[in-house]
């Protein structure tokens, strides 16, 4: 079955909090309906170990830090340990960092990343001078390489590597009823992303602007069931 996660963007953890963000994302968490968040500015506004053990000890929240590091090796070790450590489940990196850590049990918590759903077709030419297809197959050829255990990218990009037997995140997903791209090219909707088979499906602004939080959970959960 195809899981959710939230991704909580634009807020600090204190925000959330204080907007009631989290207390609702754990009460849909406890009906099974989601896996847990999707955190990347929360990285980047406080005391990123306490933010994480909060997520997870308070409110119950399976936790994707998506860093999406892209350094040398050595940096991205440290920085892919320091976040698994503090209680992160999954870490995204970028394919074409062709990391491989040296602590082989941090593998279980690597997601990577193929390409961006911000990116177009001709964007992807001009930085990689292939064509999209191309780029996701030898990416996600790359990451099952470094047997790392999760891709993460567009639905669009899925349709590329249904044969990869690593787990697919799917990001840039819109429910039938949300028409907003904002700064995503590469989106899809969510029976789309679970006719393919998708392992885990990312939605954050339906969800946490919808102004019913709970109540779009439970509809996009009724989509992947």
């Amino acid at each position: 079955m195809t899981e959710v996660i939230v991704a909580v963007d634009r807020y600090s953890f204190d925000e959330a909090e204080k907007l009631g963000l989290m207390s609702k994302l754990a009460e849909v968490h406890g009906k099974g309906m989601i896996w847990g968040v999707k955190i990347s500015d929360m990285l980047y506004s406080g005391d990123v170990p306490r933010i994480i053990s909060t997520l997870k000890k308070t409110y119950g929240l399976a936790v994707m830090a998506d860093a999406k590091l892209h350094d040398i090796p050595s940096t991205m070790e440290n920085s892919l340990t320091r976040l698994v450590d503090a209680g992160a489940d999954i870490v995204t990196v970028h394919c074409s960092s062709n990391f491989r850590p040296i602590k082989r049990d941090l593998l279980k918590n690597i997601a990577g990343v193929t390409v961006p759903t911000s990116f177009t077709d001709l964007e992807v030419k001009w930085i990689y001078e292939r064509d999209t297809a191309e780029i996701v197959k030898d990416f996600a050829d790359m990451a099952q390489m470094n047997r790392y255990e999760y891709l993460l990218g567009s639905v669009q990009g899925l349709r590329h590597i249904a044969e990869s037997p690593l787990k697919k995140i799917c990001t840039g997903i819109r429910p039938h009823w949300y028409r907003e791209m904002h700064d995503q090219v590469r989106v899809d909707s969510v029976k789309e992303a679970v006719r393919l088979e998708a392992s885990y499906i990312v939605v954050g602004r339906p969800i946490v602007e919808s102004g019913d939080i709970i109540g779009a959970v439970e509809k996009i959960y009724a989509e992947t069931t």
